[in-house]
């Protein structure tokens, strides 16, 4: 599989034959150019997806790199996207971590002695407190690890940490204060206050993370027992992991429980005093305080300092204790376990020893009692009749079986829903500011400036419900504000003014405001814009697409622009005073002269653009605020233009009476015109649109 590199433009070569690892969302590959690398490329990849390596590739976290070739973050070093025209993004190259295992392997008893028997209790506290430093520079890029278990840790045998599958973790852009969810976790790393939650709705916390960190290192130093694992002393069934975490059943605290250790686990009190406090901090006053538990800083203090404090056995020098017990646990736990040596010297590694089975003391069997012979099977003679086949009713297309396509009819009708009551909204308040300056309706002006009064109080008071990630600034509060009291006012004045009036010209203004925003909504909730990465100019069908996008705003700038200008200029030297009428000359003109600027922008920038290509629309990242609101008017712009030109050739196709009155052979000038001055409401209306979508990220 032959894949281009997102920002060096390298194309590289993937050995898709034997892949290194495989799971739901993707699989790993290695890089046939270069063995330092390997590539994870996803199943179903999406612009989500996208998106969030796009940010993390922007914004990587502090101390990824301890060395030279070794990494304790396995952060995305570039995206990966196809060498075909759609150039889509399909995965991530990754650094290859080499000589490693995950941490399970290490903290398991048996594993531990078949794989890695020389890795003794100091190269525990060492793993452990590399951990915690990972946690800690994470938890300080502002990440969040979120679905902590053992299979995502990998240990070397010089005890380095390295965190894997980076995609996976939650991720919060600081721009736009969007959040990218883990949408996964296990239960057995699960917070109590998260325990049967789901997890694609939450937006989890350091605090969360802080609770499965703490359940790895006592893991570590706990020859792999769980903190919440324990015999059960109540009655009936013993509740499963997750029931005992929710209930806050520490086994190893000073609140009394259902539960005593397990058998065979060792002792709490081999851990250093400083961890059995952090411990009990974690596991007992952060079950109903989660901002009580530990630190991933003050977890690596901690485990520093006992990692000090280790001793080294006068009989057994692999084994290493705390310096506050009176003589070797492991010794102890040696003879508790029949002669398994938990961390075996030297020597009967060398030997084999250490693998060599236990002898078991032998048991006398109970005598085998005969086994009955079964009586014989009389087969009968009656045959019995085949069984007739199922008859097979045909069912429904494949397409309409599809989850795909319901979703994609789920997002056309709500896109049509929402962009109709858009579109109504705003024709009704058009409408009512058109009466409200023409024909002098002093009813309509003061409801739009009572709504703009109230806007900018609730504009100006917003700020303090909101984090200050979302809040605006206190003038362009009072703005904003403003403009949304008066429109909204203004809609309602315009419905209400219709239905006193009685005037047809209202309804049909809210009817074909309504009939624009639902083809528009429905394009725009169905199709996200064209956004890339910044890679140079686009050609081809991409390039032509994107052409016309910038060729329609282009051309509804400038057309718009030059046309007022243009008759501005023209009754201005004729000495006409600016009145209301004078206005309306203007707002005509650059109607007209912007619908036939976006019209040929969009012709000539898709023809352009697919030959000598385009620039790009900004970063694919979640949009919103004023990247969005930019993005939104410039993608509105380009769905209004072709929205209006499309319904204003149909209405003038179909409905030509209401239009001009003429014989069949002023049809085609007819129906040009009215492409013509629909396209120009339609991209001043899509810009305006999009900006407000775009603002909000609806995308």
């Amino acid at each position: 599989m032959r894949l281009q590199r997102q920002f060096t433009g390298k194309t590289i070569t993937l050995d898709t034959k034997n892949p290194v690892g495989s799971g739901g969302e993707g699989r790993i590959y290695m890089v046939l150019d270069d063995p330092t690398l390997v590539a994870k490329i996803y199943h179903d990849p999406s612009d989500e997806d996208a998106d969030k390596l796009t940010l993390m590739y922007n914004s990587p976290p502090a101390n990824r790199t301890v060395a030279p070739g070794i990494v304790a973050i396995a952060w995305p070093v570039d995206l990966l996207r196809t060498t075909d025209a759609r150039q889509k993004i399909v995965g991530y190259l990754m650094p290859r971590v080499m000589k490693a295992a995950p941490v399970h392997i290490f903290y398991t008893p048996k594993t531990r002695r078949e794989q890695k028997p020389l890795f003794n209790y100091l190269y525990l506290h060492r793993s452990a407190r590399n951990l915690a430093a990972a946690f800690t520079d994470l938890h300080a890029g502002g990440y969040v690890v979120g679905d902590v278990n053992e299979s995502n840790i990998l240990v070397s045998d010089t005890a380095i940490v390295t965190l894997v599958d980076t995609d996976s973790f939650q991720v919060r852009d600081p721009e736009t204060g969007f959040t990218f969810r883990c949408p996964v976790g296990k239960a057995e790393f699960t917070p109590p206050e998260l325990q049967s939650q789901a997890f694609r709705e939450l937006d989890r916390t350091p605090e969360h993370d802080r609770f499965g960190l703490a359940v790895l290192l006592f893991q570590l130093l706990m020859e792999g027992t769980h903190p919440f694992s324990g015999v059960y002393k109540g009655g009936g069934d013993p509740p499963p992991i997750e029931a005992r975490i929710k209930a806050g059943h520490f086994v190893y605290g000073r609140r009394p429980v259902p539960y005593k250790p397990m058998p065979l686990a060792p002792g709490f009190e081999i851990l250093h005093p400083q961890l059995q406090e952090l411990f009990i901090r974690c596991f007992e006053s952060g079950h109903g305080s989660p901002q009580s538990r530990p630190e991933a800083r003050t977890w690596m203090k901690a485990l520093r300092q006992a990692e000090a404090d280790l001793v080294a056995c006068d009989r057994h020098p692999q084994h290493r204790y705390g310096n506050h017990l009176k003589s070797c646990p492991w010794c102890d736990r040696t003879r508790q376990l029949g002669g398994r040596d938990p961390f075996p010297s030297r020597e009967a590694v060398r030997s084999g020893r250490h693998l060599q089975p236990l002898t078991a003391r032998r048991r006398r069997k109970p005598p085998r009692r005969p086994v009955p012979t079964p009586p014989p099977v009389v087969r009968s003679l009656t045959r019995t009749p085949a069984p007739k086949p199922a008859v097979r009713r045909p069912g429904p297309p494949a397409i309409l079986r599809s989850s795909r396509t319901w979703r994609a009819v789920g997002h056309l009708a709500e896109g049509a829903l929402v962009g109709g009551l858009w579109g109504a909204t705003c024709g009704s308040a058009i409408i009512a500011v058109i009466f409200a300056v023409y024909g002098k309706t002093g009813g309509i002006v003061g409801a739009m400036m009572v709504g703009s009064i109230w806007g900018c109080f609730f504009g100006a008071t917003a700020g303090l419900f909101l984090p200050p990630t979302r809040s605006l600034h206190n003038g362009l509060a009072l703005i904003v504000g403003g403009f949304c009291g008066a429109f909204v006012a203004a809609a309602i004045a315009g419905v209400i003014f219709g239905l006193l009036e009685r005037n047809a010209l209202i309804g049909q203004a809210i009817l074909w405001g309504a009939l624009m925003g639902a083809v528009w909504g429905a394009i725009w909730n169905s199709f996200k814009p064209p956004l890339s990465l910044p890679v140079g100019r686009v050609r081809g069908r991409y390039g032509a697409l994107l052409g016309g996008i910038w060729g329609a705003f282009l051309g509804t700038a400038i057309g718009g622009g030059l046309g007022a200008v243009a008759v501005l200029w023209g009754e201005l030297r004729l000495g006409t005073p600016p009145t209301t009428e004078l206005t309306s000359r203007v707002f005509v003109a650059a109607v007209v002269a912007a619908g036939v600027g976006t019209l040929a922008g969009i012709l000539s920038g898709a023809t352009f653009g697919g030959i000598g290509g385009a620039p790009p629309l900004p970063t694919a990242m979640r949009l919103a605020g004023r990247r969005g609101a930019f993005v939104g008017g410039v993608w509105g712009n380009f769905l209004g233009a072709i929205t209006g030109a499309a319904l204003g050739a149909v209405g003038a196709t179909v409905f030509p009476q209401f239009l001009h009155g003429g014989s069949a052979a002023d049809a085609t000038p007819l129906v040009l015109g009215a492409a013509i001055v629909s396209a120009g409401i339609g991209s001043f209306w899509g810009i305006l649109s999009g900006m407000v979508w775009g603002g909000l990220g609806k995308f």
